[in-house]
């Protein structure tokens, strides 16, 4: 229901009486890889990779309880290896199309409330996007003072229960942030994370786990988005195959990174 009021509001666009801040304009830089050894199953490594480069512009309005942060596609280029390149060869006008094309993100008292909303669902490069939304609008303390630090610890659950014949995820994330330094009126935070997660897939009978760390510098204002980020993950991964002794093990890795633009 959240999520249809919300799409809604997006379509009838802001209210006369909501307050919209001007933009602010970053540089985004998203980049991805993955490696499967698929031996064991008697095929070649995979092995693929995608670099996003875009240039995107984030506005907030007034919504009810919280705020509606929107982000502006300026310009987007794709840049794939491997596997990824010969899906996007069959596809050459996806960074075009990206262009003008929003994505919009409900937030309440810091944190997000459900699904990103895609002026364009059917564009997957506007992926990067959306993960750029929830960077720039996390839920961390804006009040600390330098030298302070903490740790979250949060529980994982995604899919439907009642779906029996849905892949289920279920893990934790434990992260530690410190207050490293400041930047103007601006907090400069180092944090970093641990995730295990195990995701089941009845329908095919696999499961695949996943554990992996992350690190993160951000500097976080005391209001309104991140004014810049940088951020890298690194992962292992095992999927269990139905008929095989061994798991087929495999790596991801992705970076993120948010400049602000003048």
């Amino acid at each position: 229901m959240l999520t249809t009021l919300f799409a809604l509001a997006l379509a009838q666009g802001p209210s006369p009486a909501a307050t919209q801040t001007p933009p602010y304009r970053y540089r985004l830089e998203v980049r991805t890889s993955r490696e499967v050894d698929q031996s064991a199953v008697g095929r070649p490594k995979l092995s693929e990779g995608l670099a996003t480069t875009a240039l995107i512009s984030v506005v907030t309005r007034d919504s009810a309880d919280g705020i509606v942060a929107e982000a502006t596609v300026d310009s987007l280029t794709l840049d794939p290896s491997g596997a990824l390149a010969d899906q996007l060869r069959n596809n050459p006008g996806l960074a075009r199309s990206a262009r003008g094309a929003r994505v919009s993100q409900y937030i309440v008292r810091g944190r997000i409330h459900g699904p990103p909303v895609f002026s364009d669902s059917t564009n997957q490069a506007l992926g990067a996007v959306a993960q750029a939304l929830a960077v720039l609008f996390p839920s961390l303390r804006r009040g600390a003072k330098v030298g302070e630090g903490w740790s979250d610890t949060t529980n994982i659950v995604a899919g439907n229960a009642s779906q029996t014949q849905q892949p289920q995820t279920n893990g934790q994330v434990i992260s530690v942030w410190k207050v490293v330094g400041n930047e103007g009126n601006a907090l400069v935070l180092d944090g970093s994370s641990t995730t295990h997660t195990k995701t089941d897939d009845p329908t095919h009978g696999q499961s695949m786990t996943l554990s992996g760390t992350t690190r993160e510098h951000v500097v976080i204002p005391p209001a309104g988005p991140l004014r810049r980020a940088t951020i890298e993950t690194a992962n292992d991964m095992a999927i269990s195959v139905p008929g095989m002794s061994t798991p087929i093990p495999g790596k991801t890795t992705a970076s993120l990174s948010l400049v602000p633009l003048p």
